[in-house]
């Protein structure tokens, strides 16, 4: 990638894999492509709670139905959000925009098999990209147009933007310009084609404060008066809340805040294990032990007309899913993570051989010496060695 970024290393989960690069000045960010558990499947507490990456596989969307992706936007975070491992990370500003397409020209090269019809890609791995607003819209603006690299034409791509919307940004920008040059990217750049989703946890904004750190933010009453304002195609504007015990969740608030159905969606997840949730003695609601509380909380919504999705990740995959947690642990012992997960020294091109392989084996089978999925080419070279599987509806 011109020198830009440097591999440092790779992790597996079940689903996909976590990317640690290097940039050029020498500070590590994490990208990563990842496959969805099928939502039929979601429903099925054997699936997620299982600890058998077997399992999981045989329960992933195909990439051609789905594929998701995250890149970074900044060297570290400005932010300390309680609930999220890059805020003890040292912050050194933007990243560039080439730097933002490098990684996701690093997730198509390593991925070749990959051709979705929904390729979801997040711009908030780490950082918050309103600080960055410039340097990110121009590569999502390369991306869809086709101009970012000849491998991006096989894709349907579906760019989000997430943001916390501070009320200024490093430079200068205030929260609600951010909010309006988005909105307008969306329907003029992306003909509605863009998910904006805007992290809200909390209906008690001074809750809402302590959880970014801090961080003076867009009240949900203003963000949902902008948005108002506009026509909104294609994908609705989605307010996010990572659904924590004693963070107040209103569904009458954000009625009567003006939440206009048409315009808005609301997603609910659960608080994922990270360790600075842990130091700020943050609590899930739910997870994937007992999801039907989350799902109680969303038919709340539905009984109120509001579009809402909620989701939980599967227990296996809980260890090093959740931004910062591998650069960080790529700086200690390997120990430092669960076991579920794979640390790899070294990332396979796709001419190369895979370093555990003995012999060769035809179409997709399983690696004998590192149990991973492994993709072959016509010449019957590795591809990569992932979570690849057939698609098994079973």
């Amino acid at each position: 990638m011109r020198n830009r970024l440097s591999f440092q290393n790779v992790y597996y989960l079940p689903s996909g894999r976590i990317f640690v690069l290097k940039t050029k000045g020498g500070y590590t960010i994490e990208c990563t492509e990842m496959r969805d558990v099928l939502v039929g499947s979601k429903l099925h507490a054997k699936v997620r709670t299982s600890q058998d990456p077997k399992l999981i596989w045989k329960h992933l969307a195909p990439y051609k139905d789905k594929w998701l992706l995250t890149v970074s936007t900044q060297k570290g975070c400005p932010h300390n959000c309680q609930m999220c491992d890059v805020a003890p990370l040292p912050f050194k500003g933007n990243l560039s925009q080439e730097e933002i397409e490098d990684q996701i020209r690093y997730l198509l090269y390593a991925t070749p098999y990959a051709q979705s019809n929904k390729a979801k890609i997040g711009f908030a791995r780490m950082g918050e990209p309103a600080h960055n607003i410039a340097n990110v819209l121009g590569a999502i603006l390369s991306l869809v147009s086709g101009s970012l690299d000849e491998n991006t034409t096989g894709q349907k791509w579906l760019p989000c933007f997430n943001s916390i919307l501070p009320r200024q940004t490093i430079q200068g920008l205030s929260g609600q310009d951010v909010l309006k040059r988005v909105l307008k990217f969306k329907e003029v750049q992306c003909n509605g084609r863009l998910h904006f989703q805007i992290s809200c946890n909390s209906t008690d904004e001074e809750k809402r404060k302590e959880l970014f750190g801090g961080a003076d933010v867009l009240t949900i009453k203003k963000i949902i008066d902008i948005v108002n304002q506009y026509d909104i195609t294609d994908r609705t504007v989605t307010l996010n809340f990572i659904v924590m015990k004693g963070v107040e969740v209103d569904v009458k608030k954000l009625m009567d805040f003006g939440l206009n159905p048409d315009k808005f969606m609301v997603k609910l997840i659960p608080l994922n294990e990270t360790d600075n949730a842990k130091a700020n003695n943050l609590e899930t609601v739910a997870n994937y032990n007992n999801y039907d509380d989350l799902k109680a909380l969303a038919d709340k919504f539905k009984a109120n007309g509001i579009p809402v999705v909620f989701d939980a990740i599967a227990k296996c995959e809980e260890a090093g899913l959740c931004c910062g947690q591998l650069v960080s642990a790529n700086q200690k012992p390997v120990q430092h993570i669960k076991y579920e997960i794979k640390k790899v020294n070294a990332f396979r091109l796709p001419d190369t051989e895979c370093k555990k392989q003995i012999g060769y084996m035809v179409g997709t089978e399983i690696c004998e010496q590192c149990e991973y999925f492994v993709a072959h080419n016509e010449q019957k070279r590795i591809i990569t060695c992932s979570a690849v599987t057939p698609n098994n509806d079973d």
